[in-house]
């Protein structure tokens, strides 16, 4: 059965707010770190390179964290604990254009925050997070 996000607090999804995703590495070591995302209504969509360290730390141990705060009130917070159940790279930059354009306001991640010619090499990763814990404060 799917956990729900509460009413209350989808906008801390829905809007383009950074969150916190942490992750935890194979030596139990963890790793916070502020991040654009998309919220489908049922996975939590991240893109990412893939030699970094959430990537290395996901690949050892799927289990993460989403912390969204609300910007206007810190006594209101949305944290979900999560499963990456797939790694893709078919439609990551596509992702990542739609991450760029919620905001960011642009249509494209190429041209807007990188150069253009950077697209030529892109080769971004999407997680996919299956929410399995909610908690809601405030």
């Amino acid at each position: 059965m799917p956990v729900l996000i509460p009413d209350s607090h989808k906008d801390l999804l829905e809007n383009p707010i950074v969150v916190v995703l942490t992750t935890v590495s194979a030596e139990g070591k963890p790793h916070a770190v502020g991040i654009w995302r998309r919220w489908d209504g049922e996975f939590i969509r991240i893109t990412s390179d893939p030699n970094n360290r959430k990537h290395k730390n996901i690949l050892a141990n799927p289990n993460v964290s989403v912390m969204a705060l609300d910007p206007q009130n810190p006594y209101r917070f949305l944290e979900i604990g999560g499963v990456v159940e797939r790694i893709e790279t078919q439609g990551a930059l596509d992702e990542l254009n739609r991450h760029t354009q919620m905001y960011m306001g642009k249509p494209n991640y190429f041209g807007t925050i990188e150069p253009a010619e950077n697209e030529a090499t892109y080769a971004g990763i999407m997680f996919i997070i299956r929410p399995t814990r909610v908690v809601k404060y405030g």
